[in-house]
């Protein structure tokens, strides 16, 4: 199960170079301000193609819907590393390749890459999720790019 970290959620990169990659039919964006911000909600809807269908719920929802979609054509993106370590943890059936993209700047995080910046606790969820042996986790913005790990 591919899952991607970005604080932008639906973007360009995103819908350019992610989706073609990918071959992704739906994108599961988790997020609980998103999905219970209805100008969010239509902004992100707007930045999809209308070939993917967008799905957007809560971190509650997210742990639960994910066996309703077939594997291959799933791209599930999260603002950050806590909110992707409760989806995995709460389905570790999957094998997960986890792409922390873009993280932004802010005042008590560190930098980690170019576009990756992480506080304390999204830190110890990288770290957690580096400990799983179903995950694989690395940093990069856009395919073809150098991955680095963490």
């Amino acid at each position: 199960m591919f899952l991607r970290v970005d604080d932008r959620l639906v973007h360009g990169q995103v819908v350019t170079a992610w989706l073609k990659q990918l071959k992704a039919k739906v994108i599961i964006a988790v997020d609980d301000t998103a999905a219970n911000n209805a100008i969010v909600t239509k902004a992100l809807k707007m930045a999809t193609p209308k070939n993917v269908e967008l799905v957007i719920v809560t971190a509650g929802e997210g742990v639960k819907i994910l066996n309703n979609y077939n594997e291959s054509d799933v791209m599930i993106i999260t603002k950050a590393p806590v909110t992707a370590k409760a989806l995995i943890e709460a389905n570790l059936s999957y094998r997960w390749t986890v792409n922390v993209g873009n993280v932004g700047m802010a005042p008590g995080r560190k930098k980690y890459a170019q576009t990756v910046h992480l506080d304390d606790d999204n830190a110890a969820a990288v770290t957690a999720l580096k400990a799983l042996d179903n995950v694989e986790i690395y940093m990069q913005t856009v395919p073809g790019q150098a991955v680095n790990k963490f």
